[in-house]
């Protein structure tokens, strides 16, 4: 597929890499957000601007916060199974309520960029075109999927 088309298809159809994508031709790779924005957007993108890598739930942390009278605290540990399951499902549910399919779990998403696009420069986009009050999937994922298509398009790539 060339870098123009966007796939209708499904997550499993993202080519899967064994090591993370390296920047080639002047187009940056990076890598999505464990997000249901950064799904949001690699979904918005297609498929066959995406690239996945098998992850490993031991290489991430949980953050664990508490408060009480002694004050607020906070312990790192490993992230549990459970807990990568409770992140993959709070993203799912997100997709389909912006009308995307589920994503699988256990990868790691990229996704490729038009020539003269960083990953600042679409967060930029995202922040200063979704109003603070957005965050609702009906009222966030038009808006990025506009951003995300202005992206590729100005680029004529």
């Amino acid at each position: 597929m060339s870098d123009a088309e966007t796939s209708t298809g499904d997550w499993n159809d993202v080519p899967l890499a064994s090591a993370p994508p390296a920047t080639t031709d002047g187009r940056e790779w990076f890598e999505l957000p464990e997000s249901t924005w950064g799904a949001l957007i690699g979904w918005t993108a297609g498929t066959a601007r995406m690239a996945r890598v098998p992850d490993r739930v031991e290489s991430h942390s949980t953050v664990i916060t508490t408060s009480g009278p002694a004050g607020d605290g906070w312990e790192v540990r490993p992230r549990t199974l459970d807990d990568q399951a409770d992140v993959d499902a709070t993203i799912n549910k997100y997709l389909q309520a912006c009308g995307a399919p589920a994503r699988p779990p256990g990868y790691r998403w990229f996704l490729r960029l038009p020539v003269g696009y960083s990953e600042a420069r679409l967060w930029a986009e995202v922040n200063e075109s979704l109003s603070p009050s957005a965050i609702y999937p009906a009222d966030v994922a038009p808006r990025v999927a506009e951003i995300v298509a202005g992206m590729y398009a100005g680029a004529g790539r």
